[in-house]
């Protein structure tokens, strides 16, 4: 089976579309987006209505591109710069704090960003994401194939900054450990994207197509009931885009 992953897209259209590209003669069964993927308001602006028409339409577009690209199911979780409830007639499977059954797979997803607040639409406490993670995964019949999730997990690679401090959640951490899923995915923080094992599980941060340090970057993953082989895909303004090949047992 081969997914396609992208991470924090917001809103940039002909970034998108250039970093599609690099991946256009692939023929996946399944496309996830890790979380923020609208254009983002200005922040005195979130709550009105023309806002809100924009942010929508940003996201349907963005989810419609992708499902047209590769004629694959789309799958996402909002981020913290979008709105927790994002459009019902959005063209792929909100997961967020749910299960979904797509392409075979059993897909657990969970939205939005903390601990840390600073005012975006989607933001959370760790003792609120801790509960709504016990809720989500209490109802999960086991396997869970895949968890995405926007936020990374405490004390990684995946949620370092780059002034080194670790902003990711606990409370993903420790569910990540209880639940074991075959592949956990997220975002958020942008030049934190890349691979790590974090108790046995493979990990991925798929980086972000939106500033800050935002790049034309998109994943490929493919398993097939064994190791999980993960291929990132870099476009840039000289020559050939960068490839990198990592398989983790």
């Amino acid at each position: 089976m081969e997914i396609v992953v992208l991470g924090d897209v917001h809103g940039e259209m002909a970034r998108l579309d250039r970093t599609l590209e690099l991946v256009s003669d692939a023929r996946p069964e399944l496309v996830l987006f890790a979380g923020d993927i609208a254009l983002d308001p200005p922040w005195e602006a979130r709550h009105r209505r023309a806002q809100r028409e924009r942010h929508d339409d940003s996201v349907r577009r963005i989810l419609a591109r992708a499902r047209d690209a590769f004629g694959a199911p789309v799958v996402f979780v909002p981020g913290n710069h979008d709105l927790a409830d994002p459009p019902a007639d959005a063209p792929a499977t909100n997961a967020d704090r749910r299960v979904v059954e797509v392409a075979g797979l059993s897909v657990a997803g969970f939205g939005g960003a903390g601990p840390e607040l600073f005012g975006f639409p989607y933001e959370w406490k760790e003792e609120e994401a801790d509960e709504g993670l016990a809720r989500l995964f209490g109802r999960a019949p086991p396997p869970v194939n895949i968890f995405l999730c926007h936020t990374p997990p405490r004390d990684t690679t995946l949620d370092r900054t780059r002034g080194g401090g670790h902003v990711g959640s606990t409370s993903v951490l420790h569910w990540l450990q209880v639940v074991r899923p075959r592949l956990f995915v997220c975002g958020h923080i942008h030049e934190a994207w890349g691979l790590e094992r974090v108790r046995g599980v493979p990990c991925l941060n798929a980086g972000a197509l939106g500033e800050p340090y935002g790049q034309e970057i998109v994943w490929r993953v493919e398993w097939n009931g064994g190791p999980v082989r993960f291929e990132s895909i870099q476009g840039g303004t000289r020559g050939d885009p960068t490839r990198r090949r990592w398989t983790l047992k």
